[in-house]
């Protein structure tokens, strides 16, 4: 019997102890303000990238308004776009190149269209523990071929 109470007494202090409490609480906390922090990092530079890509297209269908006849449109649209996507570097990632197309759909429009594929980017293949977008980012800019 006289054990059995000393053990209830060595219970008791040691649930009113609190020393390694910080460290415990360490251990439960940590690993999600981790992942919501690297969270974070990765999706900025992938809204940095669809930016960048938006961009492109932006900038590419701007200059294509300077042209004067289709091709000379194209020509314009294409230099300006990839000039803007090198400009992004290793944001978008290595390994792959922007695909831009850029037309006249003959009604008196322009459409300059921009795709990526981050797939070769860092944050594509380590960023796996928390849930990524589309590996490819796309925009298109639709502007008039001026004239009334």
């Amino acid at each position: 019997m006289l054990k059995l109470r000393m053990s209830a007494n060595a219970l008791r202090s040691l649930l009113k102890c609190e020393r390694g409490m910080a460290a415990l609480e360490f251990v439960f906390l940590a690993p999600a303000l981790l992942a919501l922090v690297f969270g974070i990092i990765i999706y900025s530079i992938y809204f940095s990238a669809l930016i960048g890509v938006r961009q492109a297209a932006a900038e590419g269908a701007r200059a294509a308004v300077a042209g004067l006849s289709t091709s000379e449109r194209v020509d314009l649209a294409q230099k300006r776009a990839k000039q803007v996507v090198d400009g992004y570097g290793r944001i978008l990632g290595s390994g792959t190149s922007a695909v831009i197309t850029a037309s006249s759909d003959g009604v008196g429009a322009f459409k300059v269209k921009v795709s990526y594929d981050m797939s070769g980017s860092p944050i594509m293949k380590y960023g796996n523990f928390v849930p990524l977008p589309s590996s490819n980012v796309e925009a298109s800019v639709v502007v008039t071929n001026g004239g009334y």
